[in-house]
C-alpha cells in the first residue's frame, strides 16, 4: 500500500483491516459475497480507487456501505437526487449503519447532526449531491474531516457519452486533487467500454481496480409486442398482476397523464410523474409508490434514479425508448431484489418517427448522428429473431455462452419468426408505384383497398397494388411496415416528412434477391405473458401486511424493513426461533432486534393454526428453495448416519424414534435435526391421535408452572405465557421456551383444560 493513499488528511497509517465477512452476516444477514462484490469491499478496504459497473439488483451499494463500517472516518456518497438520498439512507439505518444526508431538504438539526456525528468519528455515511459538493464552504468543511473515501453513485451522469448526462457531475473530476489522500470509488450500473473509460478519466482515478460484473439479470423476463390500442394493452397486463408494483413508462407528459387515468378508471390506481407536474404533485406521486400506497405508476424518464425501491414486479414501455442503453437502465428498475420480474416494450411506427424527429433537432452533427443511431438501433432490437437477452448484452460488448436465455419472449416461444416476404414486396411495390412520394399510412390503405376520397382523388385506386393485401388486418401491414423499416429495407431521410423509399437492400427484395420475415405474437402468448411467475403461499401476504405496518410506524418504505424475498424466503422456511430467523437471507443482527419479534410471532401463530405445515420447517422435508434463494447458505450439517424423511414422512419417523424410547434431544441428534423441528413432530404426532403422557416430556414442576402461567394469562396464546416466564421474580433457568409453550398447551386443551378462552394464535 503506497504511503500518500494510506493517510487521511493526518490519520496514522491503519492496520489491516479487519475481515469484512462477519460485517456481511452480522450486520447485512447474507452468507457469501454476491459475484464481484468481495474484491471491491476489499479494494476500498485497502485504499485503492475503484471503477465498478454493476447491474442493478447486483449489490453495488454494498461494496461502499459495509467498508464504511470498518474504516475510521465518513464515507461520503455523491447522489444525484434528494428522494434517493433519503430512500439510501433509510435503508442503511434500517440495517444497522449510522447514516445522514446533508442537502437542501435537510433541516438545520439534521446537518447541524450529521456534522457533529462526523466530528465524533461515529457516521458511517454522509449522502451528498454534486451540487452540495460544488460549494467552497461545504469542501472547506470536508477538509476538516478524517474521510474514509469517496463513493461516486451513477457515475455515469459524468460522461457525455453516458444516457443521462448531467453538467453537475463534471465538478467531480477536482476531487482527486482536492483530497490527493482520500480514495475514490466509482459505481454506475450502465456503462459501454467508452463511457467506462471516459469516467476514468474525467474523475482522475488512480491505477483504479475496474470491475465490469455481467450485465445479465436473469430474473428478468423481455418482452416485445407491436403497439395495437397501447392503453388497451397496458390495461390487460396490469390486470394479471393485480396487487404487484409496477412502473409504465411513457414517451411524452400527455401519454404518461392519459395512461395514469385510463388504469384508474378501470380499477387499478395510478400516479402519473413527470418533470412538468408541480414539485409537492411528484413528490407525492413518489412516496406513494415507494411505500406501496399506490402499486402504479406512469412516467416519463424523469422518474427513476430517485427511485430505490426493490419490490417492482414489472416494467412497461408504453413507446419504443430513446437508447438501449436507457432501455438497460429502466428495465433494471424492476426485480432488484432478485426475484422475478417482466419487462415489456410496446412499439410503434409513430415512435420511431417521433424519436427521429427529436434526434434531427439536435444541433451538434456528431451527437444528432449518434442519437439517430441509437434509434435504430432500438429498433433493430424490436425486429430481433434471435434471443432478446443476447442482443441487449452486446450492446455493453458482452458475449454469453447460452443460445436459448429461457427468459425472453423469442426462446420461450412466445414470439415467433414468420416469412413476410411477399407482405413486404406488396409494400415496397406500392411505395415505388406511388413515386415514394407517400407515407407508411397512406401506402398500408393502398395495399388494404381502402376506397377514400384522397385516394381516388390521386388515382391511386387505379393500381396494381391497391387492394393486394385485404386478406390481413391494419395491424399486420403496420407490424410488415416497421420491419421493412428496422431491417434497413426503407428508409425515412427527414423525419419531419417521414415517407419512406426502398433502399438498395430494397430493391433486391423486390427482384426476389433476399427475404423478410416479421416477429409475431405466438398463439396465446399474451395469456402467457401476464400469467404470474410463481403461486404465493397463503402466509406471505400476511408477511406482507405486517412489514406494511412496521413500515408505516417507522416512516420509511415497506422494502427498507424486509425485501420480497426475503418475506419468500420466511414464508418458505417458517422460522419460529430467532436464530432460525437469522438464517434468512437479508435478516442481520439490527433487524432481528427491531423487528425479529413481531415476524416471529406471526409465524408461530401460522403453525398453531396450521400444524401440518410445521415439517416444512424441517431441513430435510423442505421443497427445493425459491428462484433466487441465497444458494451459498451453508446447509444444515448432519451426523453420519443421521436418518432422512421426506413429506409427511418426517414427523412419522421422528415417532418411531421417540417409540423407541429416545428423549427428544437424542431423536434430534439422531436425525440431524434441531430439538425446535423435533418439538413440531411431537406437535403432529399428538393432533393425529398419537396418546403420550406429558410427563415424558415435562416433570410434574414444569408441566405444573406452564399450566399456571396459561391460567394467570387468561388465553391460549404463546407470547405471553412465555413473557411471563421471564419476568421478575421468576428466574432466567424457569423461563419456558416457546416449544414448551406449545407443546404443553397440546396437553392442556381438552374439556377440562384451565387454558383461557382467549384467541388461540402467537
Amino acid at each position: 500500500m503506497n504511503d500518500s493513499n494510506s493517510m487521511r488528511h493526518g490519520q496514522l497509517p491503519k492496520a489491516d483491516p479487519p475481515d469484512p465477512l462477519n460485517v456481511l452476516a452480522s450486520l447485512f444477514g447474507f452468507s457469501a459475497f454476491r459475484p464481484h462484490q468481495e474484491a471491491v469491499v476489499r479494494a476500498v478496504l485497502n485504499a485503492r480507487d475503484s471503477f465498478t459497473v454493476m447491474p442493478t439488483g447486483g449489490g453495488k451499494s454494498l461494496c461502499y456501505q459495509l467498508p464504511s463500517r470498518l474504516l475510521p472516518g465518513v464515507c461520503v456518497v455523491v447522489s444525484p437526487l434528494i428522494s434517493l438520498m433519503k430512500d439510501q439512507v433509510d435503508a442503511a439505518v434500517a440495517t444497522g449503519l449510522n447514516a445522514a444526508a446533508f442537502n437542501s431538504a435537510s433541516s438545520a438539526a439534521e446537518k447541524s447532526g450529521a456534522v457533529v456525528r462526523m466530528r465524533e468519528g461515529t457516521l458511517d455515511l454522509l449522502y451528498i449531491s454534486p451540487e452540495r459538493l460544488r460549494l467552497a464552504d461545504f469542501r472547506a468543511l470536508l477538509r476538516q474531516q478524517r474521510l474514509a473515501f469517496f463513493a461516486i453513485d451513477e457515475a455515469h451522469c459524468i460522461s457525455e457519452w453516458g444516457h443521462d448526462f448531467r453538467p453537475d457531475y463534471l465538478d467531480l473530476s477536482s476531487l482527486a486533487h482536492d483530497f490527493p489522500d482520500v480514495p475514490l470509488a466509482a459505481f454506475t450500473a450502465t456503462a459501454t467500454r467508452r463511457v467506462e473509460q471516459d469516467i476514468i478519466a474525467r474523475l482522475h482515478l488512480r491505477n483504479p481496480l475496474i470491475t465490469r460484473a455481467s450485465f445479465n439479470r436473469p430474473n428478468l423476463f423481455y418482452q416485445v409486442i407491436p403497439k395495437d390500442k397501447v392503453e388497451r394493452q397496458i390495461l390487460d397486463f396490469v390486470r394479471t398482476r393485480q396487487g404487484e408494483s409496477g412502473i409504465i413508462y411513457r414517451i411524452s407528459r400527455k401519454d404518461a397523464e392519459a395512461t395514469a387515468a385510463y388504469l384508474s378508471a378501470h380499477g387499478f390506481p395510478c400516479l402519473a410523474y413527470h418533470a412538468g407536474l408541480a414539485d409537492s404533485d411528484r413528490a407525492e406521486a413518489q412516496n406513494a409508490f415507494r411505500e406501496d400506497r399506490c402499486p402504479l405508476i406512469a412516467a416519463t424518464v424523469a422518474f427513476g434514479m430517485g427511485i430505490d425501491k426493490s419490490n417492482v414486479r414489472f416494467v412497461i414501455h408504453g413507446d419504443l425508448p430513446k437508447s438501449l442503453e436507457g432501455y438497460y437502465q429502466e428495465t433494471g428498475r424492476a426485480g432488484r431484489d432478485g426475484e422475478p420480474a417482466r419487462c415489456v416494450l410496446f412499439y410503434g411506427r409513430k415512435d420511431i418517427a417521433q424519436l427521429l424527429r427529436f434526434a434531427e433537432s439536435v444541433e451538434d452533427d456528431s451527437a444528432r448522428a449518434a442519437a439517430k443511431s441509437q434509434v435504430y438501433r432500438m429498433l433493430d432490437f424490436t425486429q430481433k429473431e434471435g434471443c432478446r437477452r443476447k442482443a441487449l448484452l452486446s450492446y455493453f460488448d458482452e458475449i454469453p455462452a447460452f443460445e436459448n436465455c429461457g427468459a425472453c419472449d423469442i426462446c420461450t416461444g412466445e414470439a415467433e419468426r414468420e416469412d413476410a416476404t411477399v407482405a413486404a414486396q406488396k409494400l415496397l411495390s406500392g411505395m415505388v408505384r406511388t413515386g415514394e412520394r407517400f407515407g407508411a399510412g397512406h401506402i398500408i390503405a393502398l395495399v388494404m383497398g381502402k376506397g377514400t376520397k384522397r385516394m381516388r382523388d390521386l388515382g391511386h385506386d387505379g393500381l396494381p397494388t391497391f387492394g393486394v393485401g385485404r386478406d390481413q388486418p391494419e395491424a399486420y401491414w403496420r407490424r410488415v411496415m416497421d420491419a421493412l423499416l428496422a431491417q434497413g429495407l426503407i428508409i425515412v431521410s427527414d423525419p419531419a416528412f417521414p415517407t419512406p423509399s426502398v433502399s438498395s437492400a430494397g430493391w433486391e427484395l423486390l427482384r426476389g434477391k433476399r427475404s423478410c420475415a416479421i416477429i409475431r405474437l405466438a398463439q396465446k402468448a399474451e395469456e402467457k405473458s401476464g400469467r404470474k411467475t410463481r403461486e404465493e403461499h397463503p402466509i406471505f401476504s400476511l408477511l406482507r401486511d405486517e412489514r406494511t405496518r412496521l413500515a408505516r410506524e417507522a416512516g420509511v418504505p415497506p422494502y427498507v424493513i424486509f425485501s420480497d424475498r426475503t418475506l419468500r424466503e420466511m414464508a418458505e422456511r417458517l422460522p419460529d426461533t430467532p436464530e432460525r430467523l437469522l438464517g434468512v437471507t437479508g435478516v442481520g443482527a439490527y433487524k432481528l432486534k427491531n423487528y425479529g419479534e413481531a415476524f416471529l410471532s406471526l409465524v408461530r401463530g401460522w403453525l398453531d393454526e396450521h400444524p401440518e405445515e410445521a415439517c416444512r420447517a424441517d431441513e430435510g422435508a423442505c421443497p427445493a428453495p425459491p428462484v433466487g434463494a441465497d444458494k451459498d447458505k451453508p446447509a444444515v450439517a448432519r451426523p453420519a448416519g443421521a436418518t432422512r424423511a421426506s413429506g409427511t414422512e418426517s414427523w412419522r419417523e421422528t415417532g418411531r424414534l421417540l417409540d423407541q424410547g429416545l428423549s427428544l434431544e437424542e431423536a434430534a441428534e439422531q436425525r440431524g435435526l434441531s430439538l425446535s423441528t423435533i418439538y413440531r413432530h411431537l406437535g403432529l404426532l399428538l393432533s393425529n391421535g398419537k396418546q403420550y403422557s406429558p410427563y415424558r416430556f415435562f416433570t410434574p414442576a414444569r408441566f405444573s408452572q406452564i399450566q399456571r402461567l396459561y391460567r394467570e394469562t387468561g388465553d391460549r396464546r404463546l407470547t405471553p405465557v412465555v413473557e411471563l416466564s421471564r419476568a421478575a421474580p421468576l428466574s432466567e433457568e424457569t423461563a419456558v421456551s416457546y416449544d414448551e409453550a406449545r407443546l404443553a398447551r397440546l396437553f392442556l386443551r381438552g374439556p377440562s383444560s384451565e387454558i383461557g378462552s382467549g384467541q388461540d394464535g402467537a
